[in-house]
């Protein structure tokens, strides 16, 4: 099965783009209107972060939202043979230099990001930042052969593909043999109920945010960056890179956390089509805990 799989998005991906989108318009028509893909959850969280606006305006960000998953799959699709070159004209950082001067300077640096835009086309980092070992952290899937294939992917221009629990174990490891490090963390999940978590505002409303990263980054002492969109059309993303903390030990987590929830608001009240509106973002509520 893993076989077939494999050969099946191989033979897929090596479609030109533009037909994968054709692919991507009718994905979106079966999970918009033939199964109502977690609709009630979408439109949950469109009335919670844009519950100002009028029922048009969130309409609109729904139709956007459900065209840019299908753009989504398509782009992932892709990504197992698409160029550097042609990536890199697709998926632009406009100031590298941020991060490269900091590895300069020894100093490892975290990519604190969400599920926002394409974070799978963050393939062009291991170039970009070829200076220093690349990584990401993830969740590993439940079938073992997409899992496979989602690792040699995200791996295929170097750099390392580690599970989530064996973080913060692999992060001291490098840390103690001197290996200066860019560490990709999806960082915008809801936290599960037994999970240390810190309260902040996000779109109006007490938001939990999971305990984390930001606590490796002060165990560390690594550099805090995030991923700001400042463009968008369908097949280009254009990232500015903002500094969260460079001196995380003096900062604090909390700060920390706050700082990355406002940045993470304001790429989405500027491309809110761009967020993943189909996770149950806010599941929970402050007052059912006891902090």
């Amino acid at each position: 099965m893993y076989t077939f799989v494999k050969y099946l998005l191989l033979g897929l991906s090596h479609l030109p783009l533009w037909v994968l989108y054709l692919l991507s318009d009718f994905i979106y028509f079966i999970m918009r209107y033939v199964i109502h893909y977690r609709r009630n959850v979408v439109r949950k969280n469109l009335d919670i972060a844009f519950g100002n606006m009028d029922e048009k305006y969130r309409h609109k960000v729904e139709k956007r939202f459900y065209h840019h998953m299908a753009d989504y799959i398509a782009e992932t699709i892709k990504s197992f043979t698409i160029s550097y070159e042609d990536l890199s004209k697709r998926f632009v950082v406009r100031n590298p230099e941020l991060v490269n001067k900091y590895i300069e300077e020894g100093r490892s640096v975290f990519m604190y990001c969400g599920h926002f835009g394409n974070w799978e086309w963050s393939l062009v980092y291991p170039k970009l930042f070829a200076k220093c070992q690349f990584q990401t952290f993830y969740q590993s899937q439940s079938g073992k052969g997409i899992d496979r294939l989602m690792t040699e992917m995200r791996t295929r221009w170097g750099g390392y593909a580690i599970e989530s629990h064996k973080a913060y174990r692999h992060i001291v490891e490098c840390m103690r043999n001197n290996i200066v490090t860019f560490t990709l963390i999806i960082a915008d999940q809801s936290p599960h109920k037994g999970a240390k978590k810190h309260w902040t505002n996000f779109f109006n409303r007490d938001t939990a945010f999971l305990v984390g990263p930001e606590a490796m980054a002060i165990k560390t002492n690594q550099v805090l960056i995030f991923p700001a969109y400042v463009g968008y059309k369908r097949g280009k993303y254009e990232i500015e890179l903002k500094l969260i903390d460079d001196a995380p030990q003096t900062t604090g987590g909390a700060d920390i956390i706050n700082r990355f929830a406002a940045l993470m608001e304001e790429d989405i009240r500027r491309y809110p089509e761009l967020w993943m509106w189909s996770h149950n973002r806010w599941k929970h509520k402050h007052e059912d805990f006891q902090d």
